[in-house]
């Protein structure tokens, strides 16, 4: 799923609930009363039956995280290019994997984001320009069918914004870095948004 400008995002969540249920019946041992005329009737001694052990599954055990990858759709509003009536948003893609740490499942990954657009009038040009850098960070964790990514977004990077009219020439950079930590079910097209961006998950597998 892409994202739209103005597009309504909401969010899902998978919940699987697992019962295990054992049951074990004892059957008393009934002999009857020997008497005078009978041999003596030695004790049975019942077999015993073994009690199943419950398999546990941990977090990080036979789910979907291992050798997961995908994407995440990034939009970032743009405030200079806003202001004007320039295209709002910058949009790109993050890639990522999930590598194995022992019982740990890690999300690394990263990448660029550039922006560019002009506004040309009578009175001369107005140009705005965004690069970024990206970097995804965290883990994913839980039980088999309802694993989450729990991971840090960076975007670190430099604006510039140039004003060119008749006699006039101005520029305004500015850099920054900001960091997100965001939660995902690990559901392609899971949602996170807030003011000024908004992030989709593509999976790969």
């Amino acid at each position: 799923m892409k994202l739209k400008k103005n597009s309504g995002w909401g969010k899902s969540g998978v919940i699987i609930v697992v019962f295990l249920m054992m049951a074990c019946s004892l059957i008393p041992n009934l002999s009857p009363t020997p008497n005078s005329s009978q041999l003596p009737i030695e004790p049975s001694t019942p077999t015993p039956t073994p009690t199943p052990t419950p398999t546990i599954i941990g977090v990080g055990v036979s789910n979907r995280c291992n050798g997961l990858s995908g994407e995440l759709e990034m939009m970032v509003i743009v405030g200079p290019a806003e202001a004007v009536g320039l295209e709002p948003f910058a949009v790109g893609e993050i890639p990522f994997t999930v590598v194995s740490d022992g019982e740990f499942y890690i999300v690394q990954g990263g990448g660029p984001l550039s922006y560019h657009d002009v506004l040309g009038a009578t009175w001369g040009t107005y140009t705005v320009s965004l690069d970024m850098e990206t970097t995804v960070e965290g883990e994913c964790v839980g039980i088999e069918g309802s694993e989450v990514l729990n991971i840090a977004v960076e975007m670190s990077g430099e604006q510039m914004v140039e004003v060119r009219a008749d006699g006039f020439q101005g520029d305004y950079p500015w850099a920054g870095t900001q960091e997100l930590d965001l939660s995902f079910p690990l559901e392609d097209g899971a949602m996170a948004e807030g003011t000024g961006w908004a992030f989709v998950l593509h999976l790969n597998q």
